[in-house]
């Protein structure tokens, strides 16, 4: 029998991921599992800005930045961010996750909805838009890591990919990627984020019945040409 609550959803998507999919794909619902994700996001923001360094992440993001800038450009730029609010930076980072997360799960959405329209799959964007959402909720419990940590530990100078204590940078205990964007985002990831990746696949995979590899090439090829289309662009 299929969960028929949204609550039920969100255990079963980890729990018992066929029984969930099989709800998304009758009652395709996104507001739970969008605001969960938002929400949890934005605690993890306003938890790291209300305990580190403000001065020190200002000037570090600076200096990765601005490479091409001259001594006097540089210090106008220090002066100029010297006397923001901690408050104001985390709602800026809280509001800009939120819309690029919302705008690239509505155009994965549409991608996949694209996809079904060559495929004759017989599923719309709204199903694709659910299944997405649904199936990044494990990301979850990364933020959760994210804020133990930040509030458990000492946050002054705790480098943005150390926050989630399940990232790569964490677990490998890796070095700063400070002045590289992609290697900083790739070293930011956490093994939640690698568990959606493969939920979404096997999402896909048990919906369509395609192959697991068809169905990985397919589910990831946006997420592969972005990166490698800013992999491309920052190393020329």
């Amino acid at each position: 029998m299929t969960a028929s609550k949204p609550l039920d959803t969100a255990v079963n998507i980890i729990a018992a991921p066929l029984e969930a999919l099989a709800t998304i794909r009758l009652k395709p619902t996104v507001l739970l599992p969008l605001f969960a994700i938002i929400m949890a996001n934005t605690a993890v923001v306003f938890s790291y800005y209300s305990q580190v360094d403000l001065a020190w992440v200002l000037e570090t993001s600076l200096e990765a930045a601005s490479e091409d800038m001259g001594p006097r450009q540089r210090q106008a730029a220090a002066d100029r961010m010297e006397n923001i609010s901690p408050m104001v930076v985390a709602s800026a980072a809280a509001a800009s996750s939120a819309l690029f997360l919302t705008v690239w799960l509505f155009l994965n959405s549409a991608y996949l909805a694209g996809v079904s329209l060559l495929t004759n799959d017989d599923y719309r964007r709204k199903q694709w838009f659910a299944m997405l959402c649904w199936c990044a909720l494990p990301v979850v419990l990364g933020h959760a890591a994210s804020v133990a940590n930040i509030f458990f530990s000492d946050a002054t100078f705790l480098r943005p990919d150390r926050m989630n204590p399940l990232s790569f940078s964490s677990l490998l205990d890796l070095e700063s990627a400070a002045g590289n964007s992609m290697r900083q985002f790739l070293q930011s990831m956490d093994l939640t984020a690698i568990w959606s990746m493969g939920l979404t696949v096997f999402a896909y995979h048990a919906w369509t019945k395609k192959n697991l590899f068809e169905s990985a090439l397919i589910v990831l090829a946006p997420a592969i040409l972005l990166f490698g289309s800013i992999l491309y662009f920052t190393s020329n």
